[in-house]
């Protein structure tokens, strides 16, 4: 969807439109870990890119692009870091980073690749209430995890991958223990029983 690996068969359509022509509808975040955030740049300046590459952005409107700037920081709770070098953040506060330099875009359609997987429980949470608030603006917001911890309570639908669709639906409903078989192999019963600090009954072993 957002165009950075090929289709190898089928079609995908966005909005009617192909993925190429649909470009300015997506925001894509992707996994912090995969950055090199070895530069000595700013809070703002990263969210800033954000409107380097869409139609958004206005070099001569200074203060249009600083009002969309700091708009997003806000919804992320980061406005008071805004000056802050991004090398003094935290992992869940470079993921909500990011997110503001998705919001700044003004996408349609969200699209987080592993979202949780550099953040701590409460960074977790944090980012999650903010992912919350912002489908209430009418975003439709896509993350992709192979984390399935409390996965009831986060998403709304899940759809369950491995090589082809194995589940689509309410997680409460489609999240069985075919399905997960189906996903993670042998080792389902360990992922089954795994919570955040207890390893379930044969305690990791």
């Amino acid at each position: 969807m957002a165009g950075i690996t090929p289709l190898s068969h089928g079609s995908l359509k966005i909005k009617g439109l192909q993925p190429h022509d649909a470009k300015s509808f997506i925001g894509y975040v992707p996994q912090n870990n995969q950055i090199n955030w070895n530069f000595a740049l700013s809070v703002k300046q990263v969210v800033e890119m954000g409107l380097i590459n869409n139609k958004t952005f206005n070099p001569f409107s200074r203060k249009k692009n600083n009002h969309l700037i700091e708009d997003s920081l806000s919804k992320v709770g980061l406005l008071n870091r805004i000056n802050e070098n991004i090398n003094n953040l935290s992992g869940g506060q470079l993921q909500r980073v990011l997110l503001a330099r998705t919001l700044t875009q003004g996408a349609d359609i969200l699209l987080l690749d592993e979202a949780f997987s550099a953040v701590d429980i409460g960074a977790e949470e944090d980012v999650m209430k903010i992912i919350n608030e912002i489908k209430q603006d009418g975003k439709t917001i896509l993350i992709a995890t192979h984390d399935i911890n409390n996965i009831e309570e986060k998403y709304d639908e899940v759809l369950c991958l491995n090589r082809h669709c194995c589940a689509f639906g309410n997680p409460s409903e489609v999240l069985t223990e075919e399905v997960i078989e189906e996903m993670y192999g042998s080792h389902n019963q360990m992922l089954r029983e795994h919570t955040p600090g207890h390893h379930g009954a044969h305690n990791g072993n």
